[in-house]
């Protein structure tokens, strides 16, 4: 199972290996240009594979003018 954490909601843990990180940030309804994931603390690309051993953390990009 990955394990997720994400900005103001519970952890959540999910099957996913052989998934990519663009299709898991789709099905959560997350917009890939307006968070960042990591796993282990290194940026992952959108065309990530997961592992069910993966845990990965959002943050959410902060931008303003």
């Amino acid at each position: 199972m990955v394990a997720l954490s994400l900005p103001g909601k519970p952890r959540l843990e999910e099957p996913l290996s052989g998934r990519r990180l663009d299709a898991l940030l789709a099905d959560l309804g997350l917009n890939p240009c307006e968070v960042i994931v990591t796993r282990d603390g290194r940026l992952l690309p959108d065309d990530a594979p997961l592992d069910d051993s993966d845990s990965l953390q959002v943050h959410a990009i902060i931008h303003g003018g």
